[in-house]
């Protein structure tokens, strides 16, 4: 309980009264040195009292007395998971570097120049290891269940992120070199203007880092998946209700 600014100062004042009584009334008995060491305790109280307005805190012999009791419960809540978080993301590569990390998508009229070289580099390279191209006509190109799911819920949610986003920031008031945020710092936008609820930015990042490793190729656990997979509707049934 936090008491009020006025009860301190005149339980300050009154406790400051008191022990300024019991000095005086024992003023004779100091001067004639027959103090007690009750009397010692009594006056180093009084000076303390009597400094409180000065310093925050004072200490005499073990006895601290502050100012006023600083309120450290801040309305911050840090996850262990939001920490594990940092780990994988300085670990791997996540998607929401995408932009950053390989920029913007050849234009379509350089993509015959580079199916070119791919064709040019990788038949030597393949020649070099004696293997042609024609037995490997029938490999296919293929994804775990699991990842795919994971990446279809990281494509669903990323979506409706920046649906949200670009409705909210890019309506002319946009620097152009912004058009491309990060997934993450879409979400804390999102979160400090309060166009999501605070608590939704945690599940977001949980659900996130889960498909963040399943696209990566990283190990993720049964139970992971089913809980994306359980919880990706509600998810986005919300997000896209957000206007």
């Amino acid at each position: 309980m936090k008491l009020p600014n006025w009860f301190k100062i005149i339980w300050w004042i009154g406790l400051l009264g008191l022990t300024g009584t019991i000095l005086y009334k024992r003023f004779d008995a100091i001067t004639s040195r027959q103090s007690v060491p009750a009397d010692v305790f009594v006056f180093l109280i009084f000076v303390a009292l009597t400094l409180v307005p000065i310093f925050s805190e004072i200490e005499f012999f073990g006895i601290k007395l502050k100012k006023e009791i600083e309120d450290l419960k801040q309305d911050i809540s840090i996850k262990l998971g939001d920490i594990k978080n940092e780990i994988r993301n300085t670990q791997t590569q996540s998607v929401t570097n995408t932009f950053q990390g390989y920029g913007p998508p050849p234009p379509d009229n350089k993509l015959p120049e580079l199916e070119h070289e791919i064709d040019r580099i990788v038949k030597a390279k393949l020649k070099e290891h004696g293997v042609t191209l024609d037995s490997h006509l029938a490999r296919r190109i293929d994804v775990p269940d699991d990842n795919l799911q994971m990446f279809k819920v990281r494509y669903n949610v990323e979506t409706q992120l920046r649906r949200i986003w670009e409705q909210r920031f890019e309506n002319g008031e946009l620097d152009a070199r912004f058009k491309h945020q990060s997934i993450m710092k879409i979400i804390q936008d999102l979160t400090k203007f309060e166009i999501i609820d605070n608590n939704f930015y945690g599940i977001l990042r949980e659900i996130l880092s889960i498909c963040n490793y399943a696209i990566h190729g990283e190990n993720v656990t049964d139970n992971q998946v089913k809980f994306v997979t359980k919880n990706a509707k509600q998810v986005l049934d919300y997000l896209s209700q957000v206007k």
